[in-house]
């Protein structure tokens, strides 16, 4: 039977209710007229300036595509003139002002910064969060990205640069206005009906506090777990209802060969190694994340992806390094824990909580049945993309290689076309079947991405090649991820190799994806540092289908620019790639730096990179990667 105090509960949060919904209602009413009035006025004044810049960037050129706006700004005078142009517009109002461009892969890049401060470089990636930026491409039209809170106004104005009625670029104004004084104007009839819900919430806090106690101590006992003080099923079958899995990844922990702690050391060993275990859990990730004992030694681990910058992938390997790091030490006897973990990065892409934890489970056996200790990734979105081949390959199939010694390099030649030689050798890894098929890196690589096979791979293929051309006097490069740098296996293998064969270092050229995820660059140019330190050479591999951030790529000395194929697949019959790639070898040839053309795959493609003075290329006109190198007098003999 309910009592009389939970009457009066219901009554009186019924009353709250009320006020909440009149003053809400009144106060949402005032502040949407005020900001809607300065919004407007705001509006009109830039979008009037706007107009007459976008009608002279259209006079002084022929813009009709946006890489004719990307070439009139490439021009740092014209950009000046410009920058000096739209900066008139900055006010104690408008701070920032830029001219965006959106590449032919959809990312938004700096044409022009007009700010005082926190310039952005020409052609620097803008990190876009808002849709109504590709509404612009999509309605033609302005948007307006609005901003509020009490006191002050915030909104962007994204205004279209137009040409025969497509968006070539955008204009995007900054505008914060303090409203304070005319808020607390519109406010201040509502005072006194303030005092009054305060009287009304102290009244309900002095009557619920002892209640409200209760419950939350009953709830700890009800979804805690005894032994390792984590949340238990019972929280997770609470929650699920109300958990958005847009802002979480998933991940399933299982401490590798539990029952054997059990069974050499007994259960209270077990629960002594559980019980300190999920400490060092839950001292490795952060208040934002769900930690869930999910039964036995399996927990269950919910990352919320909008905390700070660590990655779901950092967070995981910190949780396994933490594990393997830790003395277990129980009755005088040193327990080695480690714990394998099985991540699904994306689980709201599946129908139901249910599903997503059945997937991180069965990365979970991937994991263990992989050698345990390591972290193993499912991404829908690379699963999607590689899994529609029937021919990829399971991270199983490269293991297997690696123990058979399946896994074997080809080589192709960078030619130099000024001396008619041959320059040097792209080590390329694949992989021969059972069948003696030989398997190319498209159909296992993605699948590894991340994960304990691929550094195996990356240091069996080192291996090969230092093998290879240690004793010969021909040049070799060899592909290389950033995290391959990080992972202190791989380092100590490059570091004894070259240290110990100076003439082989010299010859040694590391191509490192640009387009390749690189969180710290500082320690990035450290990586790079230690080997130019071991004599080696540096090559930016890809250039130009990532972020080109050409500042950093000038930091790091690069000996060479590899320029992405995408570049240069069409360049005879597509005049856009031909200036981009003139571009490049202009910044290139300035940074004392030299390119490659990749992709070189016809007589038309080759000839038309004469005219560029590139100074070396590859590909299958020249000649197609072999598994002997390739001599002199066998380039130029494909057939096209």
């Amino acid at each position: 039977m309910v009592k009389k105090k939970e009457f009066i509960i219901f009554f009186l949060l019924f009353l709250l209710a009320l006020f909440f919904v009149y003053i809400y209602n009144d106060i949402t009413k005032a502040k949407n007229d005020i900001f809607d009035r300065i919004e407007n006025h705001q509006i009109e004044q830039i979008s009037s300036v706007l107009q007459n810049i976008e009608k002279d960037i259209m006079d002084s050129s022929d813009i009709k595509t946006p890489d004719d706006l990307l070439y009139m700004f490439s021009n740092a005078a014209i950009r000046k003139r410009y920058e000096h142009i739209v900066s008139l517009m900055l006010t104690s109002n408008v701070k920032y002002a830029y001219i965006l461009y959106k590449d032919d892969k959809d990312r938004f890049r700096f044409l022009l910064d007009a700010s005082k401060s926190d310039k952005s470089e020409f052609y620097q990636k803008f990190d876009v969060t808002s849709p109504e930026y590709n509404t612009v491409y999509e309605e033609k039209k302005p948007q307006v990205i609005k901003q509020h809170d009490i006191e002050n106004l915030y909104l962007t104005y994204l205004y279209p640069i137009l040409s025969n009625g497509n968006v070539v670029g955008i204009f995007s104004i900054d505008i914060t206005t303090n409203i304070q004084k005319i808020i607390l104007e519109s406010i201040k009839p509502l005072e006194t009906f303030f005092a009054v819900l305060i009287i009304f919430i102290l009244l309900l806090m002095s009557m619920t506090i002892m209640q409200i106690f209760h419950y939350f101590v009953t709830r700890k006992k009800i979804f805690t777990d005894p032994l390792t003080k984590t949340f238990n099923r019972n929280y997770l079958e609470e929650m699920s209802s109300m958990l958005n899995l847009e802002h979480y990844s998933l991940a399933m922990l299982d401490l590798d060969k539990f029952k054997i702690i059990n069974d050499t050391y007994g259960h209270k060993a077990g629960d002594y190694v559980l019980s300190l275990a999920s400490k060092i859990f839950k001292d490795s990730i952060r208040d934002s994340d769900i930690l869930i004992r999910y039964g036995g030694e399996e927990f269950l681990l919910l990352i919320n992806n909008r905390s700070n910058n660590k990655t779901n992938i950092d967070i995981c390997e910190r949780l396994r390094s933490n594990i393997s790091k830790e003395r277990f030490v129980y009755d005088g006897h040193e327990i080695k824990v480690h714990v394998s973990i099985g991540l699904h990065k994306h689980p709201s892409l599946e129908k139901n909580l249910q599903e997503a934890i059945k997937i991180a489970d069965e990365m979970l056996y991937v994991a263990k049945k992989s050698g345990r200790n390591r972290v193993i990734t499912y991404d829908e979105k690379e699963h999607t993309k590689t899994s529609s081949s029937t021919s990829s390959k399971d991270i199983s199939f490269v293991k297997e290689a690696l123990d058979e010694e399946r896994v074997l390099c080809h080589f192709q030649p960078i030619y130099n076309h000024r001396s008619g030689e041959i320059f040097k050798y792209e080590a390329l890894v694949r992989i021969v079947s059972k069948d003696n098929t030989i398997i190319s890196p498209i159909q296992f690589l993605p699948q590894l991405k991340h994960t304990n096979m691929h550094y195996k791979l990356t240091q069996r293929i080192l291996l090969i090649v230092f093998e290879k051309f240690k004793n010969n006097q021909k040049l070799v490069s060899i592909n290389i991820n950033f995290s391959d740098l990080m992972n202190p296996d791989i380092e100590e293998t490059i570091i004894k190799h070259l240290r110990e064969n100076h003439h082989l270092a010299s010859r040694v050229t590391f191509e490192i994806l640009e387009s390749d995820e690189i969180d710290d660059v500082e320690l990035f140019k450290q990586k790079i540092s230690l080997l130019h330190s071991l004599k080696a050479k540096v090559s930016i591999d890809d250039f130009g289908s990532g972020y080109s951030n050409f500042k950093t790529i000038i930091d790091v000395e690069a000996n060479f620019l590899k320029i992405d194929g995408s570049l240069i697949k069409n360049i005879d019959t597509n005049n856009k790639d031909f200036r981009v790639v003139k571009s490049i070898i202009h910044f290139a040839s300035q940074s004392n730096m030299q390119t490659i053309a990749e992709f070189v795959h016809s007589k038309d493609v080759y000839e038309k990179l004469l005219l560029l003075d590139i100074d070396y290329m590859q590909g299958f006109y020249i000649s197609a990667p072999k598994a002997t190198l390739v001599e002199k007098e066998e380039l130029f003999k494909a057939t096209f």
